[in-house]
């Protein structure tokens, strides 16, 4: 779809909220949920990943307050290693759409890598693990805390 050059576009027909990709460093998120999932701890350690747990984040925010409300979520997964939160797999899932300079979009694979590349500048190990921390604390009693990604 290619959209005429904007600062921010609210939802389209589509249901996504296409923004230019720059704009996507602006992205404000409130926590909204986090769990554990089992059958992604399964499917991590059948790719071969050393994770000690794994689960489930939803996020919502905005661009900019005139744009449509977004919703972010990811899959994460504590590395064996290091005890830090990890983006399963660098896939993150998300109602935006990054469009280029023309209004073009970027496509959801690129759009992804961009929100991934953002939500490391937020602690969002805190958060998930406040959520989580007594089911954690009850599989893994050893881990007394958790480092940040």
């Amino acid at each position: 779809m290619t959209l005429p050059p904007l600062l921010f576009h609210c939802s389209s027909s589509d249901g996504y909220v296409r923004v230019p990709e720059v704009m996507l460093t602006r992205l404000t998120l409130v926590h909204v949920s986090s769990g554990i999932d089992e059958g992604l701890l399964a499917d991590l350690r059948a790719d071969a990943i050393d994770a000690l747990d794994a689960g489930y984040t939803e996020w919502q925010g905005a661009i900019h307050p005139l744009t449509s409300q977004v919703s972010v979520g990811w899959d994460w997964y504590i590395d064996g290693t290091s005890g830090a939160f990890m983006i399963a797999w660098g896939d993150v899932r998300s109602n935006l759409m990054a469009v280029d300079g023309s209004g073009t979009d970027l496509g959801m694979v690129r759009t992804a890598r961009a929100l991934a590349h953002r939500l490391t500048g937020l602690n969002w190990s805190n958060p998930v693990s406040a959520t989580v921390a007594l089911g954690l604390k009850g599989r893994h009693p050893t881990l007394s805390s958790f480092q940040r990604q």
